[in-house]
């Protein structure tokens, strides 16, 4: 695999996932008191939400580093879909959005799961 390519577009994943996930988090973060420390409850929803979120460049990550490339390939595009579900529930803020986004979350979960337990050379 080419390493200028897997960096450029595993960098590119990387920065897009997070950038839609931001207003997420600031949503997250909007209520908490002014006292509040870096243990309260919405830093804790949103340390998750950003680790959750991040799966699929996780699996991409391992991938690109085992010379997989159809499972590069594969995450990248599930990081295509989730970027697409989050956006979409954003914009609308539907269940059907939701249900998405888990589904897509679920898969990237199976994905890492899958190419951690996969050797890296026969």
């Amino acid at each position: 695999m080419n390493k200028v390519l897997f960096w450029l577009s595993w960098g590119l994943a990387f920065l897009i996932i997070n950038l839609s996930t931001l207003p997420i988090a600031a949503f997250i973060l909007y209520g908490p008191e002014d006292e509040a420390g870096v243990f309260s409850t919405p830093f804790i929803r949103v340390v998750g939400l950003f680790f959750i979120i991040n799966l699929i460049t996780l699996q991409m990550f391992i991938a690109g580093r085992k010379e997989n490339k159809r499972g590069f390939a594969v995450g990248l595009s599930i990081a295509v879909l989730q970027v697409a579900g989050i956006i979409i529930f954003m914009s609308t803020i539907s269940t059907t959005a939701v249900l998405f986004v888990m589904l897509v979350l679920v898969i990237a979960a199976v994905l890492l799961v899958k190419e951690i337990r996969r050797r890296a050379y026969y």
